[in-house]
Parts: C-alpha cells; structure tokens; sequence
C-alpha cells in the first residue's frame, strides 16, 4: 500500500535509506574531523574483513571504515525534504 501522507512518505523513503546523503571525507578535511571524532565515545563493530567505527553528531553520522586495503571516512547526513 502507497503511503498516504508526507509523514508516511517521508518513514518509508528514511527506512529504504534514500533521504541519505553519503561523502568521503579526504584530505585536511577528513583529519580535522577524524581528530574531533577520536574525542568523543564511538560504536564499533567488525565482520572480520573491516572495522567500522561509527559516531552521531547532531543529523550527521560518521563511519570510519578500515581494513582489506580501505580506510575511508564517510559523513552520512539525512537529506530535509
């Protein structure tokens, strides 16, 4: 069944995860924030090939991912519409 309000809209696009918008972090950037974030408690979790580091700040998750040759730092904002 379609969703029949902005509300419903908006929950069934946030759970489909489209109303994210995700960019690596690189450069300066990526170490003034990996600085900030190191300052702060973090969820951790490991599937044996990547680590994965994860802080909320405000709307804003950070997830730093390492591991199998990859060590990126993702900023994941939840797009307002």
């Amino acid at each position: 069944m379609p969703p029949r309000t902005k509300e419903e809209a908006r929950a069934w696009l946030k759970e489909l995860g489209l109303l994210n918008t995700r960019r690596v972090l690189e450069g300066e950037e990526r170490e003034k924030i990996l600085t900030m974030l190191r300052l702060i408690p973090s969820d951790q979790s490991n599937n044996q090939h990547l680590w994965c580091e994860s802080w909320t700040v405000g709307n804003i998750q950070y997830d730093h991912v390492t591991g199998n040759g990859v060590d990126e730092l993702l900023e994941i904002i939840e797009d307002d519409i």
